[in-house]
């Protein structure tokens, strides 16, 4: 369907929804604590012939009025997606041209993947400070155990105390512990993923990389910001180590020249935030990496709703890696042929991404705050 029909949005509406996390979660190298709740910005656009696109945007009611009697050829064109009027809706937008076509979106967006999409619990914060080591142990013990009552299977673990909250050497010392500890505890078949968010230098780096090296990292996301005087080196000491560990970045602000990186093979993953650049953005980044051996990780913390444009992403592509989710209790929303079996999402054949909120998750949500439902 490379024609869009003839389709005017008519009706916006939004709604903040909360999700709940098992735990409260901690902080990262360098920021505040994530705490126990998730907000999802969540979308719903109309057409006159009452159509509906759902999905994750962060446009408010001033921005919203501005949708409103455009036409969807204004927004979207096929192949390719959004053009740049459209961009803020970005999701939503690929959700109600899937509809349109009656076929689910991981086929519109072109189905080279798999729909057995495998993910990772990415919750296991620094949530140790004024723990002792043993107690630390204990804490991610617990942690591990959560995620797999949760369903899954591989976890990706905060590292890099020593950039702020402990002394460098007592903070390399701890992070070495919690990456043996959720080895242990997850088993020898699960992914364990380090994240520092460019909280360690080279040498501490690959110190980590060394003294875990029975841990089998998979992959090592921000170890510090993208330079090629860092990041050159670091995977030369991987490759010389006989490491299979992948080089995982691109996530926080990359330089103009990260995809010269990517491309020289010097960074594995490739992981920009999906919401903020959307399928559009993606999409097109896909292709221009798959020929370098690059692989797509996008950012995705901060959102349960987003797991499911996400995966249709995943199943879309050839080159994607893992997907980034963690466990929560979300209320109110309304899931269209989906299943969560042994740590992956099975995406379905069902028409657009396959899901949407209640009814009565959007009459409440459109009167409280953040929330609106305008129409023309």
């Amino acid at each position: 369907m490379e024609d869009l029909p003839s389709e005017r949005i008519v009706r916006i509406e939004k709604v903040m929804l909360k999700s709940r996390r098992p735990r409260f979660v901690g902080v990262n190298s360098k920021g505040g604590p994530g705490g126990n709740i998730v907000t999802d910005h969540v979308v719903r656009i109309h057409t006159d012939s009452g159509a509906v696109g759902v999905g994750w945007s962060r446009i408010n009611l001033k921005q919203a009025e501005q949708f409103l009697g455009k036409q969807l050829n204004e927004l979207f064109a096929l192949p390719n997606g959004c053009l740049e009027a459209g961009e803020s809706i970005d999701l939503l937008l690929w959700d109600l041209v899937a509809k349109l076509s009656d076929q689910p979106l991981y086929k519109l967006l072109g189905a080279r993947g798999s729909r057995v999409v495998e993910l990772y619990d990415g919750s296991v914060y620094i949530d140790d400070l004024e723990a002792t080591d043993d107690e630390a142990v204990a804490i991610f013990q617990e942690e591990v155990k959560t995620g797999q009552e949760h369903g899954f299977k591989n976890f990706k673990i905060k590292i890099g105390r020593g950039a702020k909250w402990m002394p460098i050497m007592e903070g390399l010392e701890r992070d070495v512990i919690v990456i043996q500890t959720i080895r242990e505890a997850a088993g020898p078949d699960a992914k364990i993923l380090v994240d520092a968010n460019n909280g360690t230098t080279l040498n501490i780096a690959q110190e980590i990389l060394k003294r875990c090296e029975s841990a089998r990292i998979y992959w090592f996301e921000e170890a510090f910001h993208e330079e090629r005087g860092f990041t050159e080196p670091f995977k030369a000491f991987i490759q010389a180590s006989g490491y299979d560990t992948y080089v995982a970045d691109g996530e926080s602000k990359p330089p103009s020249n990260f995809f010269d990186m990517v491309e020289r093979g010097w960074i594995d993953i490739v992981q920009h935030d999906f919401r903020a650049r959307g399928l559009t953005w993606w999409k097109a980044t896909a292709d221009m990496i798959a020929p370098w051996g690059a692989q797509c990780a996008p950012h995705c913390w901060g959102s349960i709703i987003e797991r499911y444009a996400h995966a249709h992403f995943a199943a879309s592509i050839p080159n994607f890696c893992l997907l980034e989710a963690a466990p929560a209790n979300t209320q109110g929303i309304v899931l269209d042929g989906w299943e969560f079996r042994d740590g992956h999402l099975i995406v379905p054949d069902t028409p657009g991404t396959g899901f949407d909120l209640a009814p009565e998750t959007i009459a409440r949500g459109t009167r409280e705050e953040g929330g609106f439902c305008i129409s023309v």
